[in-house]
């Protein structure tokens, strides 16, 4: 009888402290999320949810916290209302509104980062984020090139077979060469095959579109030159094909006397030999990014020619201020740039070039 009357007491006496046990002796834990990960520039909106399970007697505070983000608060680029988000009392969920302030800048890309800063009346699951990406509306969509060119056909087709027309000499056709060649974060690295500019012979070009309006046009390309001829020559010109002898832009590439592995890279805007030349020295076989600039001018005899060159880990987003070598200006006659062509000047040269870009805009990057 003792041990019934025993066995009684406990249960009550735990019966009580569990239905005494109110929501603020146990705080529930808060949990972020969001509709949505990017929003338009243009007074895009994302909804941040802060949730519980369990609801609570009493008002959750929730106190959101922006640092690390990228772009700037107080209506400077976003603003994020209210800060402190409220769950009722009784309630499983609160909210609050992230909107992003239109401007005129182009600033890119940028990003907001949302944590919580602090928290009353509930605990927090650790490390909390949510990451927004604004999206620039002030960024113009890139252009679309006038010519791209990655030698994507079998190794040992003649480029003629593939849209490059001859306009110069009847022997040695320039062929198709496997492997292409890759470059970091250039548009055409690592696609297709190659073009092989190795011998005396045939010159070649594709044509892009006659261009005649004042404006720049930039044709770039990879090259991997392993030798050439002791005077060395240039390989690569802007083509006009009603001036078939008028080369523009033309990229030259010679060895260095004296010092075996090394070439020098000269420019010209339409004469031989170059008009200048870089001060760096490269490296037979190893691959550059080239850009040759064609700048149109209204008038006669004053267009004009930029050559950059980069190696690999040369930031090549944007147009540098100032070009490798150029501007360059000539006393020979302009032309409707048309295309671009490929030269072979000596049995002994071993020019790899390849992913041709042309635009009428700096566009290196996928």
């Amino acid at each position: 009888m003792n041990k019934i009357k025993l066995f009684l007491g406990l249960f009550l006496i735990t019966t009580g402290l569990i239905t005494s046990c109110k929501t603020d002796d146990v705080k529930p834990f808060v949990t972020l999320t969001s509709d949505v990960t990017s929003i338009s520039e243009n007074a895009g909106v994302a909804t941040i949810t802060a949730s519980v399970l369990v609801a609570s007697e009493n008002d959750i505070a929730v106190t959101l916290d922006t640092i690390g983000s990228t772009a700037k608060g107080d209506s400077i680029d976003f603003t994020l209302k209210p800060s402190v988000i409220i769950i009722p009392a009784g309630s499983l969920s609160g909210t609050a509104q992230l909107t992003a302030v239109p401007d005129n800048l182009k600033q890119g890309n940028q990003t907001v980062t949302i944590t919580i800063k602090s928290l009353v009346g509930a605990n927090s699951n650790d490390n909390q984020k949510l990451v927004f990406t604004i999206l620039d509306d002030d960024i113009p969509p890139k252009k679309p090139y006038l010519l791209v060119e990655d030698f994507d056909f079998p190794a040992g087709d003649a480029l003629t077979l593939h849209g490059w027309a001859i306009h110069s000499a009847t022997t040695n056709p320039l062929v198709v060469t496997s492997p292409g060649l890759t470059f970091t974060g250039y548009v055409g690295s690592g696609i297709g095959n190659a073009a092989g500019v190795n011998n005396t012979g045939i010159d070649e070009n594709k044509s892009f579109g006659a261009h005649t309006t004042a404006d720049s046009i930039y044709s770039s390309f990879m090259v991997n030159a392993t030798a050439t001829s002791v005077a060395g020559d240039y390989f690569f010109h802007i083509f006009d094909p009603n001036a078939v002898t008028s080369h523009r832009g033309r990229v030259f590439i010679t060895p260095v006397s004296g010092v075996p592995g090394k070439m020098s890279v000269g420019f010209s805007f339409g004469t031989s030999p170059a008009q200048a030349t870089m001060s760096t020295q490269l490296n037979f076989g190893q691959t550059y990014l080239m850009v040759v600039k064609y700048t149109i001018v209204d008038g006669a005899t004053n267009d004009n020619v930029s050559l950059y060159v980069f190696a690999q880990g040369d930031d090549f987003t944007n147009e540098p201020a100032t070009p490798t070598i150029g501007p360059l200006t000539g006393t020979v006659a302009d032309i409707v740039p048309t295309g671009v062509a490929l030269r072979q000047f000596d049995a002994a040269q071993r020019i790899t070039v390849d992913g041709i870009r042309v635009n009428t805009e700096w566009n290196l990057k996928p």
